[in-house]
């Protein structure tokens, strides 16, 4: 339940941003940091929360994230500005951060590894109800509009779950922690630090601002960062057993190809829902309840294949990743040609085969590969681990968010004007019907063609050019026929619009494709079989830390 707050958060708020922006009057730069300052918070925070909570205590640390969540989402709940929304999304996102990396700390520790496959087949299927109810639920609290509060329940709904989710911990999660780590690694912690920084930042905030010099100078640092920490933490293990991430790790290939894959899987998954969510919201004009429902056979297919890929892994392999990766590059090529078969008449219900598709391969890959990269972690590194883990995941989203989102947008301004083209033989045949001369016509299309050119062009597709107010000049339509004349150009522009996210969406998933193709590979890379650690290979209860002596009986 903890683990959900999470998974929810990050796909529930951004249904409600259109009305927050409008409610809040808050700036483009204000919103868009509504949603980036949970982004970068969770992802900086992730792998210093993991080790802190080896040293002071998984349960304990779990329940600071808790009520960190908590609070931080009923101060969202009752901001008055953007800025004190702002404030309380970053609180938010580190108790998201330490509750993640917790949960999964305390799956590794708590069961021991013939059981582990099937909590994490659990957690893949949780992740999936998440991640469609995250949308649906957004749509529905933010149209009801309950005791007025518009966007806020999307908020306080976290308050009653979370507290629910602090008496379970409270009641079945038993404290440890790891005997060997002391103390917290500063220095480890200011590098790596500096390091996602430099490398998340711009990835980030970079399309917003244009992709300026300083964006790549940024990432270029973050190369230098990355090899001082990881030299530093070799010397800070070898000098007293203390570092940041245990550098032994690296030298586990089910760990270092497992997070290979993690890091395209996420690309994956962000590349794809970052052009889609466009193509169905702005694109085809759905509600966003509307939107979240057509995301739901996705989610129902991947939750369906993670309850037990997972423990199907142990037995088949790496073959359950590789036939996952597969999976998802048919349903991905069926999606694309689901959008270019029904165009701008498309409807959630034709979406649902080929996300069903995406879905059920999603699933094949989630469990497993988390089971694989945890699962080759000593228990006393669990929270590390996960905190790595996370990281990784964090990385591939953004990655593939920064490089899709790209693609995209170029190839939306490309299809402006084509796409308008499409539509002018039925726009003329409307102002002929409506009486409107052949001269005049031929001004209102040059007109009606030079808007979808600057539409293309321009940066905020809400706020329409100049040109695109005047495409009907006085005088071009007969007396009495202004309405409808109005109303032809507005439908072909609706078309237009739609018949120009398809193909752009269409052509922008050939990437993800790709990605996928580049996915399917690494997943060779990993075990053919699955095997134990070499930690766990005799007893794994010499080396599981026992419970914290004053939580012995369970109790903080």
């Amino acid at each position: 339940m903890a683990i959900a707050l999470d998974l929810i958060d990050t796909t529930i708020v951004n249904v409600a941003l259109p009305v927050l922006q409008t409610e809040l009057d808050a700036s483009k730069a204000a919103l868009q940091w509504v949603a980036a300052a949970y982004t970068l918070t969770f992802a900086l925070s992730l792998i210093t929360v993991g080790r802190i909570g080896d040293m002071l205590g998984r349960k304990r640390m779990i329940s600071i994230g808790i009520v960190s969540f908590v609070v931080a989402s009923l101060l969202c709940g009752v901001a008055q500005s953007t800025e004190m929304l702002i404030a309380a999304r970053v609180l938010q996102g580190l108790g998201g951060a330490v509750v993640m990396t917790q949960g999964l700390s305390v799956f590794q520790v708590a069961f021991p590894p013939k059981e582990r496959a099937a909590v994490f087949g659990m957690f893949g299927a949780l992740s999936g109800i998440a991640a469609m109810l995250g949308p649906v639920l957004g749509g529905v609290l933010v149209d009801a509009d309950l005791f007025g509060w518009s966007w806020r329940p999307i908020f306080l709904v976290n308050v009653p779950v979370g507290l629910l989710a602090l008496i379970g911990v409270a009641a079945y999660v038993r404290e440890s922690r790891s005997p060997n780590v002391q103390r917290l690694d500063l220095v480890g912690v200011g590098l790596v630090t500096l390091a996602l920084l430099s490398l998340l930042y711009p990835l980030v905030q970079g399309a917003e601002a244009g992709w300026p010099a300083w964006t790549f100078v940024a990432m270029g640092c973050s190369v230098p960062l990355f090899v001082a920490f990881a030299l530093y933490e070799r010397r800070k293990a070898a000098r007293d057993g203390s570092a940041l991430v245990e550098p032994g790790l690296f030298k586990e290939r089910p760990f270092v190809a497992g997070l290979l894959v993690m890091l395209s899987f996420f690309a994956i998954i962000a590349g794809l829902f970052f052009p889609f969510t466009l193509y169905l919201q702005v694109g085809l004009g759905f509600s966003p309840m509307a939107a979240g429902l057509a995301t739901v056979p996705f989610s129902f297919g991947a939750m369906i294949t993670s309850s037990f890929s997972a423990v199907l892994a142990m037995k088949a392999g790496r073959k359950v990743l590789s036939i996952g990766m597969l999976i998802m590059g048919v349903g991905m090529v069926a999606l694309i040609w689901t959008i270019g078969h029904f165009g701008a008449d498309i409807g959630g219900w034709d979406l649902a085969p080929a996300l069903t598709v995406l879905g059920l391969g999603l699933g094949f890959v989630i469990s497993p590969v988390v089971d694989i990269v945890l699962g080759g972690v000593p228990v006393e590194h669990a929270g590390s681990g996960s905190g790595v883990l996370s990281t990784a995941d964090q990385l591939g989203a953004a990655a593939g968010v920064a490089v899709i989102g790209v693609l995209f947008f170029n190839l939306l301004a490309g299809q402006a004007v084509p796409a308008a083209d499409t539509v002018v033989t039925g726009l003329r045949e409307q102002l002929t019907a409506a009486g409107v001369a052949a001269p005049a016509q031929d001004t209102v299309v040059g007109n009606f063609r030079a808007c979808a050119r600057e539409m293309g062009e321009h940066e905020d597709a809400t706020e329409p050019p100049a040109v695109c107010r005047s495409v009907v000049p006085d005088g071009a339509a007969p007396p009495g026929a202004e309405e409808k004349v109005r109303q032809a150009v507005a439908d072909a522009s609706e078309r237009a619009r739609k018949e120009g996210y398809a193909k752009a969406t269409g052509d922008v998933l050939w990437y993800e494709v790709g990605v996928i193709g580049l996915g399917f590979l690494l997943t060779f890379m990993l075990p053919r079989q699955a095997r134990k650690p070499e930690w766990e290979q005799d007893d794994p209860q010499e080396t599981r830390p026992e419970p914290a002596a004053a939580a012995g009986d369970g109790r903080d």
